[in-house]
């Protein structure tokens, strides 16, 4: 998705906590206070970003269309006809009608054109839970596709986005590596990547993990959760804090963050 959609990678996954997943990771990684305040405090941005509602949506018609056939396009115009009157953040490039073009135009092209080059289909958005003797927490995540692309068993990421991605992006993918953990026969992993130009595009972007990788995400995995376990919290200053929602939190404006955010109760 654009960016990392970390409700979406636990849907259907055990509510045993604590535990780590990709979003997890790399959220702490980007910020260990962001972590806290998205984890720990649950708190939400009271209006939602529509570029992420967009893609979980796509996901959603994705996964329906191998699941039960029906067409994505509509599974996504149905679903996003909802929203027309919803308050969302747009960007200044979209618009609910424009995102809505968007949607069906890249997945008529899937359906298409990529469709085609998968075949046996064994799972859809399919939920793990790992237990690794290496980590002091449990790995949970949910795969959107494992499948034969061009007859090769493979691990699929679905994004959606505005930028393309480089080969690098797949090469260095961590939710990839942890996904190959959860699918060792898997031969290969790959990005399938919707990316929201003027003129739709997919984009594959293909790679496989080694056994130095799996162990080096491991590390790095097993470092996070202790510090997560420890409650290491603190702030990463950067030009990221920009565009955090969280910003507001940090620079101590309790009206602005009594505008913007909510605590939830439950997990999102």
């Amino acid at each position: 998705m654009n960016g990392s959609v970390a409700g979406s990678e636990t849907r259907g996954v055990s509510s045993e906590t604590p535990y780590l997943s990709h979003s997890r990771v790399n959220r702490y990684l980007h910020c260990p206070e962001q972590y806290r305040l998205y984890y720990v405090e649950r708190l939400r941005p009271k209006v939602q970003d529509a570029a992420l509602i967009f893609g979980q949506l796509v996901h959603e018609a994705i996964a329906h269309f191998f699941r039960k056939g029906v067409l994505p396009a509509d599974s996504f115009a149905n679903a996003w006809s909802v929203l027309h009157n919803e308050p969302l953040n747009y960007s200044q490039r979209d618009s609910w009608e424009i995102l809505r073009a968007k949607a069906i135009a890249l997945l008529t092209k899937f359906l298409e054109e990529e469709v085609p080059r998968l075949g046996n289909v064994t799972a859809i958005e399919k939920p793990f839970t790992l237990r690794i003797t290496s980590l002091n927490l449990s790995l949970v995540g949910v795969i959107d596709l494992v499948a034969e692309l061009d007859d090769v068993p493979t691990v699929i990421d679905f994004k959606t986005t505005t930028a393309a991605y480089q080969d690098h992006d797949v090469q260095l993918s961590d939710q990839l590596t942890a996904y190959q953990l959860a699918e060792p026969e898997a031969q290969q992993v790959a990005l399938c990547v919707f990316v929201r130009t003027k003129e739709p595009r997919i984009d594959w972007h293909l790679s496989a993990r080694q056994p130095a990788h799996l162990a080096e995400y491991l590390a790095k995995a097993d470092l996070v959760g202790r510090a997560i376990t420890a409650g290491h919290y603190y702030k990463r200053p950067g030009k990221w804090c920009g565009y955090c929602d969280y910003l507001p939190v940090c620079l101590g404006d309790q009206q602005q963050v009594d505008e913007t955010l909510v605590q939830v109760t439950t997990r999102s």
